[in-house]
Formats: structure tokens, sequence, C-alpha cells
């Protein structure tokens, strides 16, 4: 929740590439709001082309582990914020930062994801009534 934007800069001058592309920063908006009534300034991130995954941190700091959850709490405090985005930033960002996008993370031949229906979307917006519900 404390990253800058000289922070950021400081990354990508450590980088050969210039770019955060092998940095990620694991946003976990409800166990920051938990913790410290505060959220990541998510503006700072998209500005500097962060690439950015979601987390649930641990039922020590969060009232639950879901990924939905977390989604939905960056919706409501961040209303520009793309559910395809939040999508992203959830399955293939995840799995990138993890290294397992030769297996996870998006529907490619050769790869095995996992399949979660999102119910009660509105248009292509999270409500406080979307649930995630496991298919495969």
């Amino acid at each position: 929740v404390t990253t800058t934007r000289e922070d950021i800069e400081l990354i990508k001058l450590s980088t050969d590439n210039q770019q955060l592309s092998t940095c990620f920063f694991c946003l976990c908006p409800n166990a920051n709001l938990y913790i410290s009534n505060t959220l990541p300034n998510v503006e700072v991130l998209l500005t500097n082309n962060a690439a950015i995954t979601l987390g649930t941190d641990s039922l020590a700091s969060n009232h639950q582990l879901s990924i939905l959850e977390e989604m939905k709490t960056l919706q409501q405090h961040f209303p520009q914020l793309q559910t395809m985005q939040l999508l992203q930033w959830a399955t293939i960002n995840g799995a990138k930062a993890l290294q397992m996008d030769n297996q996870l993370g998006s529907f490619e031949s050769g790869k095995k994801p996992g399949i979660v229906l999102i119910e009660n979307v509105n248009e292509t917006v999270l409500t406080k009534q979307s649930a995630a519900k496991r298919l495969l």
C-alpha cells in the first residue's frame, strides 16, 4: 500500500529491459483494508505499466480467501477498473507470477486451467451479489 512512483522507477532501473515484466505486484485489497484501512495506489501501478496479480493474504488478515471478493473490492473502490482487466490479474497474471503460465491461466492448447463461472454480473460489472461457482 505504500509503493510509490519512485519505487517503481527504481525497480525499472534494476531490470534489464527497463520494464516491470518480471516483477509482479500482488494486490490483496481486503487484507490491506483489514490491516491498515487503506488500499494500494492502483493508479500509480497502472500508469507505470506494472504487472499486477491478485491474492488474498491469509485468514489472519482477511475474512475470506476469495479472489472474486478481492476483485469486487477493487472495482468498488476503483470503478474505472474493468472486469476484464481484473480477470486478467486473477488468471494469467497470477500464473505468470508463479511461473506456471505454460500450464495454467488461459485457455490454450496443452494447458489445464480451471473454469469458474461468475454469476450475477450486471453487464460487465461485478455486483455485491456476484458469486463464483467452480465448473472444472
